[in-house]
């Protein structure tokens, strides 16, 4: 049925495209479409002449259509997926499977050039961004490190030579609204500079807390960013300087990556201890039965005391210099950036917060309490931290003599340091936790922000690599591109662990000492015989927390080989063939020091297919067809040690992926006027060795679809030992087989300015969120409707844009996981019942914006 889909979608979008060629391949029109001018290649040149493909979007652009965040980008760009919760970006069914700062996600992401980690950049406003460039398939010739899945480029506006300025405000529903501001010009002698700011704020969320006196959630909070600038130049322009320097911070109640954009299906999760009821819409009182949630339940609802915190903070600083000899240039790259997010979440998932004493009973109903009867505190939080900092330095020798040979080499280092915190759960109302014991009941380091798990890392990430590209012109028509690039990577990580126990099977005297008792060492021992292990686990008295080293490096030769055919200006065919690369890394930071914490590097060789064709001037259309061959895939998982024979928890190599994919970009502007644009990408990106592997949510593989494999025999005939499984044929997380983008835009021309009218239409296929294909694991198909009119007078001095996004409200999926319950009749792990937490996007949003340009 896929196929026959895919086929069927295929021939569509191709007979359109050959339609559309016979069509107007005669026609003389003056409605031309632009020619827009990239640096895919590290140099300027048409989209159109660049053998990439490339989806590039102008802050024109941007505005038209509606580009206002990153979930728009990827709507408007085949092939490229995001998740808002966990802010992982994905590229052709290449990306990132876990935040950890030890490890890189498959997609490089650089602003100005410089490197940035975060893909919220790309969400800034036109008032910043001139240009964004998303660049698809490994980039491992000029981009490097971990562009193993394709690279995105930001480039910001720059000053201007005479005096500009201008302002917007904006007005929207969920008590939202913004102001903005720029200011650019000459400042003296050949020096220009600019000025822009911004500051937003969403007062009421997407989602309602049930709690009366907790605060509703998504999308709530303020941010803002300061940007300057300064530019210029020496020596008539031989020598050209170009400096930036940003500031951001935010704090928001789930706004932003953290931030709350889940709800919840399935039974209520209740602990032996009843201390938890984790699911939405959930309960204030502890001890329920595992009940059915009904249907008719607020869906978008929630009931906690603790909110979804984030605080951000961002420093960045960017330096080009570009020299001008007579025949090549020589341009420098630097830039810096500090990086502090903090997110609280609240881990009990109820609004209780006094404390009570065990057992409680049914439906919440306290009942008489034996001595020694154990006093809880509900409430739990966890405070996850990335405080990262990164420099990088790259220099560039360009050609620029005139003849058949052209060619660009560089030189690059990278260098990011961080302190990574993945868990540090608390009980803040516990008093008890400050002192803790040891299992006889003797003192233990004391603990005094209450912590019952903490994992954390400080780690080193350092890159260097050198490169070199060359294009050698044939014939006229043909044009060979060859490139190298070498890579070494270096890293370092200490890690650091604590926890503790309270009433359970692991610490029983606890019931009597009503202490928590330090189960660090036991539970974290950190012996391992992992080569990256410098230095081994120990326990530092002073602190109670458990310390261990880790140190490796990785390195690849990665390169590029394509040739270009360009028979007339208006046709580009290429054939590539590009190696990709990305380091190891390390699972550091956790609460136990597993065992197993290093991965080898990625590596993928990518073969590509692409046409570029303008028809008439008015109708363009850019096609490319890649099959990837993708070893070693780099995921967190349960699995069979093929050395030991033992399952383990680490990051372990899939060894092997096949993806296949089919994407169509086009643009029609049959009349004066009048503009179609409309996307279509096709993916296929599926394991095709990968054994033997655990599902948390189906440990005896009971689910339709498993496949039992690397099992012992005493595995098989236990009732309850988890079994392996065998994901060959599985699809890679967040690879959306099928997904079209179609938008219309009309301007009507008046005598006091023009008005524009534009509409998209989005529809995404089902998609699965993790390599185990389950239906507790899928997104469902969905589609959503923009629409946006913008006036601009005559005289270009403002613009009105008024804006409705999802109108017609649907639940669009980005992001779907499945949580086994723990305790009770349905945690036997021979039955399959799976508890569902699904991403969403946001809801019907609409408003109004004011630009004025003076």
């Amino acid at each position: 049925m896929n196929s026959r889909k895919t086929l069927l979608l295929s021939c569509v979008f191709a007979s359109a495209t050959a339609f559309a060629g016979s069509a107007f391949a005669q026609a003389e029109s003056t409605n031309q479409i632009q020619e827009l001018v990239v640096t895919a290649e590290k140099r300027e040149q048409s989209l159109q002449d660049v053998p990439v493909a490339v989806s590039a979007y102008t802050d024109e652009r941007r505005e038209l259509v509606g580009i206002n965040s990153v979930q728009d980008l990827t709507n408007f760009t085949p092939g490229l997926a995001y998740s808002t919760n966990n802010d992982r970006i994905n590229m052709r069914g290449i990306g990132r499977f876990t935040n950890n700062r030890s490890t890189e996600g498959g997609v490089a992401m650089y602003s100005d050039g410089v490197y940035t980690s975060s893909v919220t950049q790309f969400a800034k406003s036109t008032l910043f961004i001139d240009r964004t460039e998303v660049l698809r398939g490994p980039q491992g010739t000029l981009y490097g490190r971990n562009s193993i899945g394709g690279a995105m480029n930001i480039i910001s506006k720059r000053p201007t030579d005479e005096f500009y300025a201008e302002v917007r405000g904006s007005l929207g529903n969920f008590d939202t609204w913004a102001t903005e501001a720029a200011i650019s010009g000459p400042l003296f002698g050949n020096i220009q500079g600019r000025l822009a700011g911004t500051y937003s704020s969403q007062g009421d969320g997407y989602f309602k807390n049930l709690n009366p006196n907790g605060k509703d959630e998504g999308g709530i909070g303020d941010q803002w960013q300061v940007e300057g600038q300064l530019q210029g130049e020496l020596a008539d322009g031989k020598f050209e300087w170009w400096l930036k320097g940003e500031t951001v911070e935010w704090h928001n109640l789930g706004r932003g990556p953290g931030g709350r954009t889940t709800v919840q299906y399935g039974l209520r999760d209740v602990t032996t201890i009843g201390s938890r009821a984790a699911l939405t819409p959930n309960a204030a009182n502890y001890g329920i039965g595992d009940t059915n949630l009904p249907a008719n339940l607020c869906q978008m609802c929630f009931n906690t005391d603790d909110g979804n915190y984030i605080d951000l903070e961002s420093n960045t600083y960017a330096l080009h210099a570009t020299l001008h000899l007579e025949n090549f240039d020589i341009k420098y790259i630097t830039g810096f950036t500090y990086y502090d997010y903090r997110l609280q979440t609240d881990l009990d998932g109820t609004s209780r917060q006094a404390p009570f004493q065990l057992p409680y009973a049914a439906q919440g109903a306290p009942v008489p309490q034996p001595a020694g009867t154990e006093l809880y505190y509900p409430r739990q939080h966890n405070q996850y931290q990335e405080e990262v900092w990164w420099f990088s330095n790259e220099l560039n020798f360009a050609s620029t003599w005139d003849g058949p040979l052209q060619m660009i080499l560089g030189l690059y280092q990278f260098r990011e340091g961080s302190n990574y915190t993945l868990s540090d759960a608390r009980f803040p109302d516990d008093p008890r936790f400050q002192n803790p014991t040891t299992q006889t009941g003797a003192p233990m380091a004391a603990n005094p922000l209450r912590r019952y798990a903490y994992g954390s890392s400080e780690n080193v990430s350092e890159s260097y690599a050198v490169f070199g590209q060359a294009d050698y012109q044939l014939t006229e028509e043909l044009k060979v591109t060859a490139g190298l690039r070498y890579t070494y990577d270096r890293k370092r990580s200490f890690e650091t662990a604590r926890l503790f126990c309270l009433y359970t099977a692991s610490c029983p005297i606890t019931r009597l000492t009503d202490r928590p008792v330090d189960i660090t060492d036991a539970a974290a021992p950190g012996v391992s015989t992992d080569e990256s292990v410098y230095l081994p686990a120990f326990t530092d008295p002073t602190t109670g927390y458990r310390h261990r080293g880790l140190k490796n490096s990785w390195s690849g030769l990665t390169g590029a080989l394509s040739i270009d055919w360009q028979p007339d200006p208006d046709t580009l065919a290429y054939a590539k063939y590009t190696r990709g690369y990305k380091a190891g890394g390390f699972n550091s930071g956790t609460t136990t020091l597993t065992p197993n914490v290093t991965t080898e590097e990625e590596t993928i060789d990518a073969y590509e297919v692409g046409l570029k064709k303008t028809f008439g001037g008015t109708f363009q259309a850019n096609a490319s067809a890649y099959y990837y061959d993708y070893q070693d895939i780099q995921i967190p998982i349960t699995g069979r040690d093929p050395v030991t024979d033992l399952n383990v928890t680490r990051f372990f190599n899939m060894p092997k992926a096949r993806i296949v994919g089919f994407e169509l970009e086009t643009i029609w502007q049959p009349i004066d006027n009048l503009q179609l644009l409309a996307n279509y990408s096709y993916l296929n990106a599926e394991l095709r060795e990968a054994c033997c592997f655990q599902d948390p949510e189906d440990p005896r593989a009971v689910a339709p679809g498993a496949v039992r494999s690397g099992n012992t025999a005493a595995a098989l005939a236990s009732a309850t030992a988890p079994l392996n499984q065998d994901l060959k044929g599985q699809k890679l997380p967040s690879s959306t087989p099928h997904r079209v983008t179609v938008n219309v835009n009309y301007t009507w021309e008046f005598d006091a300015g023009n008005l524009s009218a534009s509409l998209t239409h989005v529809w995404k296929d089902k998609t699965y969120y993790s390599i185990f294909n389950r239906y507790y694991n899928e997104g469902k198909a969905w589609h959503q409707t923009d629409a946006r009119l913008l006036f601009n007078d005559a005289d270009d001095r403002y613009t009105v844009i008024a804006f409705v996004k999802n109108i017609f409200k649907q639940e669009g999926i980005a992001g779907a996981d499945g949580t086994r319950p723990t305790t009770g009749p349905n945690s036997n792990p021979n039955n399959l019942f799976v508890n569902r937490t699904i991403s969403y996007v946001p809801p019907r949003t609409y408003g109004v914006e004011l630009q004025y340009r003076f």
